[in-house]
């Protein structure tokens, strides 16, 4: 019965030891995570800002149409041609 007692003893340490491990490489999992979708959303905005700077500076370029055909990925017929 000692034994039983012993071995129930040993393998309760044992599973108590693995969760605990468990648990803290989970957190630390946990907090890279955290860490990396706080860099994707300052990337966002960013990414969010250039992309309207460049919007504006194509509209400054370009008649406001055809830049709007250009960014939907559209064929942009040419209107008027000449050479001078």
């Amino acid at each position: 019965m000692t034994i039983y007692s012993v071995i129930l003893v040993i393998v309760t340490l044992a599973c108590l030891a693995l969760s605990l491990w468990y648990a803290r490489k989970l957190a630390e999992l946990l907090g890279k995570m955290a860490k990396h979708a706080r860099k994707l959303q300052v990337k966002s905005v960013e990414l969010s800002s250039e992309k309207k700077r460049a919007d504006t500076l194509l509209c400054q370029m370009l008649p406001r149409e055809v830049a709007e055909q250009l960014k939907m990925n559209r064929e942009v017929k040419a209107e008027r041609f000449s050479i001078t």
